[in-house]
């Protein structure tokens, strides 16, 4: 009697289909930013069976990302996340093509970050002129992209939604986001993971709104942006909105 070998991916072939984890295994996405949100997305992305992956961040593991970011250990501190992120997913997916990038994203490096084989662009980053940066790049570009909103000082995962820029609400961050975007000339078009409930105060008060806890990298210098009051956070909703990133990302190729 012959005994079928098991494939990693036997599970999401028995779900999705064999059409849908083949066309993933040629799809190119790149993930920009690898903290909270970003790690959980390339985590999913490189467990779907994602065969290029660009993972993007120029940052380390500090003490304070061990309470919601997948990377952060003890172990990892002082670490290059984007180099900790690559060994990761080739530990999981050794056939994935890896390719790190330890860059800043502003407007000077998209150039070399982004490009047209792209099937999707992740957004998980939390500098305002970076995202903003990145967000009119991709559409410039006609690349599908995905984009997360604020995830800090939120605790309740039932008020998560997905849906276009153009939809948001509640959300601090989205309505700067999508004020920037239109003096751009963007109005539609990036599919967002954002959440209905209003931030929570923090207990410190030298960080009390979201949008101040956004760096604003600057448009001349060589700087990584300024220092911004720290937003509190639990370790599940950053969590969910990177997987929701990546589901969102395995859909718009699989359909």
């Amino acid at each position: 009697m012959k005994i079928k070998q098991t494939t990693q991916f036997d599970r999401t072939v028995r779900l999705m289909g064999k059409d849908a984890v083949e066309k993933l295994g040629q799809a190119r996405i790149a993930v920009f930013g690898l903290g909270a949100v970003g790690s959980y997305a390339a985590e999913a992305l490189a467990r779907s069976g994602v065969g290029h992956l660009r993972l993007v961040d120029f940052d380390r593991v500090d003490v304070s990302n061990i309470n919601r970011q997948l990377f952060a250990l003890h172990s990892t501190l002082g670490q290059k996340k984007a180099k900790i992120a690559g060994s990761r997913v080739l530990d999981i997916n050794p056939a994935c093509h890896v390719e790190i990038c330890d860059a800043f994203v502003n407007a000077d490096s998209l150039g070399g970050l982004l490009s047209p084989d792209l099937d999707v662009v992740v957004d998980a980053i939390d500098g305002l002129n970076s995202k903003v940066n990145l967000l009119v790049a991709a559409r410039q570009m006609d690349l599908t992209v995905v984009s997360s909103m604020g995830a800090g000082g939120r605790t309740d995962v039932s008020l998560i939604r997905a849906g276009d820029i153009a939809d948001t609400s509640i959300c601090p961050l989205a309505r700067v986001v999508r004020r920037r975007l239109h003096r751009r000339g963007v109005f539609t078009g990036i599919r967002c993971v954002y959440s209905l409930e209003k931030p929570l105060p923090s207990s410190d008060p030298g960080a009390c709104q979201e949008t101040a806890g956004l760096s604003e990298d600057p448009e001349k210098g060589t700087g990584h942006g300024r220092k911004r009051p720290a937003i509190g956070t639990v370790p599940w909703i950053p969590g969910i909105f990177g997987l929701t990133l990546a589901a969102e990302a395995v859909h718009s190729i699989t359909r």
